[in-house]
């Protein structure tokens, strides 16, 4: 009707009698929908954490095969016990470090500058550059990034021994990219080194050489070539990246 018109007491409490179960109802309903929502999210809580251990058993099983292989290899290429103890201990500590950067993003991904940086950061000093790095940002699966990371400890140990940062004139230059081949995205990392004295090709292959031409290739069906170049050594290494990772993202 288009007249306003009063209600009896009787039609009142019917119609607030019905107002009040349609909230009853709407209450229910928002009920229903938060205990959905916490459940959903206690699923997801499970299943993350799940992951996280599998991870964890992954990257912790696959710490102990390294360190297996950093005791056999390093035992085979020292000739004394206080040779084996210095760099043995020293590739246990970047070992560390390169498992630092990764449990601060849950064993995920390691920033690839990162890595370098915890070669070289050793060698900053002010008003001198001893090293430059130029790359974009690129963040490294675990599976990458610890292999990786030891192949840039060992030119660095090298550069440091041997080459361009054993002297007060040497730099190094470490630049990095992505591309694509064939779908597949790869990482491609040049390490150069200037500066320091004339580098000869060794006689013998150390540790440093065979972890950069067997173990790196063989742990990420990466490509590396290794040049002994008089006024410096190069190192080039082309890996896949680990585009799928156990761990979900946060």
């Amino acid at each position: 009707d288009y007249e306003p018109r009063d209600l009896t007491e009787d039609q009142a409490f019917t119609l607030k009698t019905l107002a009040q179960e349609v909230m009853s109802q709407l209450e229910l309903r928002r009920a229903i929908a938060e205990r959905d929502e916490a459940l959903a999210a206690s699923r997801h809580a499970e299943h993350r954490q799940s992951l996280l251990v599998r991870e964890l058993h992954h990257r912790v099983r696959n710490t102990l095969a390294m360190v297996q292989a950093l005791l056999g290899a390093t035992a085979r290429t020292t000739g004394t016990i206080r040779d084996f103890y210095r760099s043995f201990s020293a590739r246990i500590s970047s070992l560390a470090k390169t498992q630092t950067l990764l449990t601060d993003d849950y064993w995920q991904t390691a920033s690839l500058r990162q890595l370098v940086l915890k070669e070289l950061r050793p060698f900053e000093e002010e008003g001198k550059r001893r090293f430059v790095l130029d790359g974009p940002p690129v963040e490294l699966s675990a599976d990458l990034a610890v292999p990786l990371g030891m192949a840039l400890h060992e030119l660095a140990t090298n550069a440091v021994r041997h080459g361009a940062l054993s002297g007060p004139a040497g730099r190094v230059e470490v630049t990095w990219g992505l591309k694509t081949v064939e779908g597949v995205r790869k990482v491609h990392v040049e390490w150069s080194e200037r500066g320091g004295p004339p580098v000869r090709t060794p006689e013998q292959e150390g540790f440093g050489s065979t972890l950069l031409r067997h173990v790196v290739p063989m742990q990420t069906k990466a490509e590396v070539e290794v040049q002994f170049d008089p006024e410096g050594l190069r190192c080039r290494i082309e890996a896949p990246l680990v585009e799928k990772r156990l761990v979900p993202e946060y």
